[in-house]
């Protein structure tokens, strides 16, 4: 069980009260099962953005189109199935969706793909804690999809090897490389920011040194 910090909890069964199965997901739940404390915590539900809207007061409407509203500093989007990718970096569209598993199916690596209920029982779909307890990376279904669909996740899986000290799967590791070069389509400040999160990570030298001949924006700031 995972201890749900109150204010995230309220949230929570607002939306369970009306019937929407509302859960933490992403981040905060790899990271509270890693003993490290959110810095941010998200929740997934059924409900849609309007419906959100109604039911918080304040609230702000801070991606609609990816169903998403922020209440109370935690966002809260709604379950989606995702389009093609053809700019390598966001869906062209989204299709809300009222289960789980459809959600957490389109998220990048298992460790990242995790949810848990107010009560704090976790859904693992994908092996995310497995992955965990082994300090490895691994993307959720196919790694060439994954990467091709958005070059971000290139990135974001080096500086996650990097921050938590883990290794790359195989399989995620040669399309990782093998999908290089779709970096391109990235900003250079995308780039550079997420560089600069990789290098503050404890396996960044190590990381550098694996992949800097396959990457190089991490051998050099632009």
């Amino acid at each position: 069980m995972l201890i749900i910090p109150d204010h995230v909890k309220t949230v929570m069964a607002a939306l369970d009260e009306r019937g929407h199965n509302a859960y933490a997901v992403g981040g905060c739940i790899r990271d509270s099962l890693l003993g490290i404390i959110p810095g941010d915590w998200d929740i997934a539900s059924p409900a849609l953005p309007e419906e959100v809207l109604e039911m918080f007061p304040g609230s702000e409407a801070t991606g609609l189109k990816y169903g998403t509203v922020t209440v109370q500093g935690i966002q809260v989007t709604t379950f989606r199935r995702e389009g093609n990718y053809s700019d390598h970096r966001r869906p062209d569209s989204v299709e809300f969706v009222q289960d789980l598993a459809t959600d957490l199916t389109r998220r990048d690596f298992t460790v990242n793909a995790m949810a848990a209920d107010s009560c704090g029982a976790i859904v693992d779909l994908f092996g995310g804690r497995d992955d965990l307890q082994a300090k490895r990376i691994r993307t959720v279904g196919d790694p060439d999809r994954r990467f091709f669909e958005d070059a971000l996740r290139i990135l974001r899986a080096l500086r996650f090897a990097s921050v938590l000290d883990f290794t790359i799967e195989d399989e995620t590791r040669a399309a990782l490389i093998k999908h290089a070069d779709t970096l391109r389509y990235l900003t250079k400040t995308v780039i550079n920011r997420e560089v600069e999160k990789l290098r503050a990570g404890k396996g960044a030298e190590r990381i550098v040194r694996e992949y800097g001949n396959s990457i190089p924006a991490l051998n050099a700031m632009q």
